[in-house]
């Protein structure tokens, strides 16, 4: 069996050191490529210009173009509410429950005093 000296076996493992770093400083050395950046949003479309015409001495403006540029941005709007929402906030009288009003007009002065009505039934 042949043995290997103190010496030999250091500079082994140092030349396996040395070939195990080797990506290691490949990689510290390699430029760094940029990463893609995100797309911009689109920025708003530019306004056109307004044009004034002169003609024979008189200046005409262009209303149109100045109505624009006067119009304020368009607000976002709400999300669609449900149907059953839009029942929900009707007034009671439109969906055929009673109120007070309503009892109180035909209960007549005794509402609240009375379990008769003070007029006849019909």
């Amino acid at each position: 069996m042949r043995t290997h000296s103190p010496s030999s076996r250091r500079a082994s493992l140092l030349l396996l050191a040395a070939l195990a770093a080797t990506p290691l400083l490949a990689g510290a050395q390699a430029t760094p490529t940029p990463a893609p950046q995100a797309a911009q949003p689109a920025a708003k479309p530019a306004a056109r210009a307004c044009i004034d015409t002169e003609v024979n001495g008189y200046h005409a403006l262009s209303y149109d173009c100045l109505n624009q540029k006067m119009a304020p941005d368009a607000a976002p709007k709400p999300p669609p509410t449900l149907g059953s929402e839009a029942i929900t906030q009707r007034p009671p009288n439109q969906m055929g429950l009673p109120t007070p009003a309503t009892i109180g007009n035909r209960m007549g002065n005794t509402f609240g005093t009375s379990a008769y009505p003070q007029r006849p039934a019909p």
